[in-house]
């Protein structure tokens, strides 16, 4: 027997695939933001390990745990512990824990019609629009 979809997951099924992203890292990055006692104009960097921004291993428990409640499924502590950035465990999450909702893009086909994009310039699109829109939101 499953567990029915918390409410931040059928919002991120809702959500248009190309927004998800920006999504989950808004979930993400508000609970280390809560745990880590952050200001609004505190900034937690996505490359850099959150231990050195003053996480504890109690701290990133609690980050487990907090996420693990809002998207309703088990993370798996050592990716918190073992590579500490924001940017991995996106990563993680998008790929291990939620792919049903991030799926990979589709491989490419032979090559795609004249003044089609290739799927690396969608993704790249995709990105740089996710980028553009948390620097002005």
């Amino acid at each position: 027997m499953t567990a029915a979809p918390t409410a931040w997951l059928r919002r991120l099924a809702a959500t248009p695939l190309p927004e998800r992203a920006a999504l989950l890292e808004e979930l993400v990055v508000g609970e280390f933001r809560t745990v880590l006692l952050m200001g609004e104009d505190d900034v937690l960097p996505r490359d850099e390990s959150y231990f050195a921004h003053g996480l504890t291993s109690l701290g990133a428990t609690e980050v487990e745990q907090r996420l693990e409640t809002a998207i309703g499924r088990p993370i798996d502590a050592s990716e918190l512990l073992n590579n500490p950035t924001v940017d991995h465990l996106l990563a993680h999450l998008r790929t291990d824990v939620l792919s049903d909702h991030f799926p990979p893009p589709p491989a490419d086909r032979a090559s795609p019609p004249d003044g089609a994009p290739h799927s690396a310039d969608r993704t790249t699109r995709l990105l740089v629009d996710d980028l553009m829109k948390s620097l002005y939101s």
